[in-house]
């Protein structure tokens, strides 16, 4: 569905004064517009977990890259790579945590997988924020090629968190995000598409007095607690199984 009735506005309006806390409780967004190292960060560790748990990551990176006398604010995917210099289980210890990509005891450490991510945006000749960002706009073949080598990363190919690495970085319209599409179409009743989805939550966000961009990041943790909640919701490589 392209085109949303007044009804469907309101029921999407109704759906986030009632399924998402009050505004006024909704934490703060983290972005990163000059690093692309802390949008891979937020990127891989923001689905199914808390979003402290993520922030608590990123917080360490920063220190770590402060002490190595770096600046991690500005970082690219060859700063980020050059981490793991140190080997996986001190990037863990030093910098991540123990949580895995999906729920298998053989799942990948989301820590492994910020390093292909890192190593992807490299071969793809993505190596910093201002490059992904060109990219986007351009609808680049250098960008096209960056996203086919993250969907192919263990567990991102429903394209969650290549959606939350354009978040992360500042981008405000991204139209094939599906957790934005899943929420509004639940909230409508009815499939909406990723334009659709968007318009949407711009005239919500109008409505209710704050940033599209914050209400986005509102409905995203919203989803991932409820992706997190039901059982069965996730295939056993963690990759997104839309609900009926």
């Amino acid at each position: 569905m392209s085109t949303i009735s007044a009804t469907g506005r309101d029921r999407f309006l109704q759906a986030c004064q009632t399924l998402l806390p009050p505004p006024a409780r909704w934490p703060q967004l983290n972005t990163y517009p000059l690093s692309l190292a802390e949008a891979i960060i937020d990127a891989v560790w923001s689905e199914r977990v808390r979003y402290s748990n993520v922030i608590e990551v990123v917080d360490r990176y920063r220190d770590f890259r402060r002490a190595e006398g770096g600046d991690a604010d500005t970082d690219g995917a060859r700063e980020l790579a050059a981490t793991f210099a140190m080997g996986l289980d001190s990037w863990i210890e030093r910098i991540g945590n123990h949580q895995r990509a999906f729920a298998r005891r053989d799942a990948p450490y989301k820590a492994d997988v910020v390093r292909q991510a890192a190593d992807a945006a490299l071969a793809a000749g993505v190596e910093s924020a201002g490059d992904f960002k060109q990219g986007y706009a351009a609808d680049s073949e250098q960008f096209r090629d960056l996203r086919r080598r993250w969907l192919a990363l263990p567990s991102q190919r429903s394209g969650l968190s290549w959606a939350r690495l354009a978040l992360a970085l500042g981008i405000e319209t991204v139209p094939q995000d599906l957790w934005m599409v899943e929420f509004a179409s639940h909230a409508v009743g009815a499939p909406v598409s990723g334009p659709a989805a968007l318009s949407l939550i711009d005239d919500a966000a109008e409505a209710m007095g704050v940033a599209p961009f914050r209400l986005r990041n509102a409905i995203w943790i919203y989803q991932t607690r409820l992706d997190r909640s039901q059982p069965g919701s996730a295939q056993e490589d963690g990759s997104k199984v839309a609900a009926a």
